[in-house]
Order: C-alpha cells, then structure tokens, then sequence
C-alpha cells in the first residue's frame, strides 16, 4: 500500500532585521527577513511540522542570504528581535502523529487481550476452535472435533500453504477429513513451542 505523503510550506513571519548592514552593500537597515514554515502530511492529515527556513534579502543589492550564512551580529539582532514576538507552532500540526500513537496503543492493548485470550482458549479448548500452525514454514490449521476431558479430537487439514495469508483460503470444510486425538498438554506445549501461533474462536 502506497501512502501519500506530501509538504504543505508557505511563508508565516516576514520582518526586517533592525539596525543591521548588508554584508553585501553595506545598506543599513535593508535586510528583509521572511520565516517559511509547515508541516508535513501523510495523505490529508497533517503529521508533523517542518523545521522552519528564514531567508533574508536585502532591500537595496537584493543579495538572499540563508540566516545560517549571516555575521554573528546580525543573528544575535534577529534572535533579540524574535524572542520579543515568536511564532507558535500549531498544535494541530501534530493530530497525525498524535493519532498514530492513539492508533498503536489500541494495536498493543488490543494484542494483549487477544494473547490473555489465546492463553485461556488453549486450556479450554472449544469445539470448533481453529488453531492456525506454524510448522518450519508450512502455515495450516487444526479445528477442534470434540472434547473429552483432557483428550481432544482435532480435524487435521490437509492443504497447507507457504504463508499465514494463505491461511483463510484453505480453512474450509471439505479439508477436514482426518483427526487424531491430543492432550490438553499436547496442545499447549504446541502453544508454548508458538507452532500454535493464534486460536480462533467465534
């Protein structure tokens, strides 16, 4: 899946920097500064913001300096002057970032739950409970028969497939042909070997 990502930048503050000389011309007072800033977004929400450019030209030679390459003197000035009336970054400029950590927490809980689950599926097996397995790379399912005190009787599928994605396309009925009996214990150090890696349950 591509994911659109874009830059939004446009120009937020423009100044001029206060009795300060060209390097260029020597022009007091000319050096126009213009602060560019924005954010970046991935397909329409806006993610983070862009660490900000100032540009600074002056009035009389037009020479374009980057603030970077200017005296020391002159961006102390601007520092002085910037101090006094800063630009604010929008809090909003964060919401992506802020909605992608909303996003991986619930991720995270949700896998824990799920794993809290797994743990008490696995001592309690249920008929028709589906244990999707991970034997050395060949991805297949077991489904539960029936249960009878600590015996399971499992369908066995007879397709297996190279890939977990593949799982859902080969766990249909017409695969469940043959069983064999596990223990409880059987299955649950198939669980804690993680050849057992997710139980399904309606």
């Amino acid at each position: 899946m591509l994911l659109n990502i874009g830059r939004n930048v446009k120009k937020i503050q423009t100044g001029t920097i206060e009795n300060s000389l060209c390097p260029n011309c020597n022009f007091k007072n000319g050096l126009k500064f213009s602060i560019y800033g924005g954010f970046v977004n991935v397909i329409i929400i806006p993610t983070a913001p862009i660490k900000r450019t100032i540009i600074v030209e002056c009035d009389n030679c037009k020479k374009i300096y980057k603030l970077i390459e200017l005296p020391y003197e002159i961006k102390n000035i601007f520092q002085k002057q910037y101090k006094k009336s800063p630009v604010k970054t929008p809090v909003w400029q964060f919401s992506g970032s802020f909605l992608l950590a909303a996003l991986m927490s619930v991720a995270i809980y949700t896998g824990i739950r799920a794993e809290k689950a797994e743990k008490t599926y696995i001592q309690n097996p249920f008929t028709g409970d589906i244990y999707r397995i991970n034997n050395d790379g060949h991805f297949s399912t077991l489904k539960v028969k029936s249960v009878i005190r600590d015996s399971v009787n499992i369908y066995l599928n007879d397709m297996e497939t190279s890939s977990g994605t593949g799982i859902n396309e080969i766990d249909i009925d017409e695969n469940y042909k043959r069983t064999q009996f596990f223990s409880k214990e059987n299955l649950k150090e198939l669980f804690d070997k993680r050849i057992i890696y997710q139980i399904d349950r309606d």
